[in-house]
């Protein structure tokens, strides 16, 4: 058992997250901490705009994959 609370093996902060088109309702895959623009594959609207860090999500987010 860890000592004072640490973890051993730390886990990563990034993540998997599926994200809904508020324009026409396209549901896709994308990273948290994407370090390029997403845009939505059926439309074109941007979803994701990278800030360096974890980016800006424009879109509903539905689920966060583990």
């Amino acid at each position: 058992m860890p000592r004072h609370g640490r973890v051993l093996i730390p886990r990563p902060k990034s993540v998997f997250i599926k994200v809904r088109c508020p324009d026409c309702g396209n549901e896709q895959v994308t990273f948290s901490h994407a370090s390029i623009e997403v845009k939505c594959l059926k439309c074109g609207k941007t979803l994701v705009q990278p800030s360096g860090g974890k980016a800006v999500i424009l879109a509903e987010v539905l689920e966060v994959l583990r």
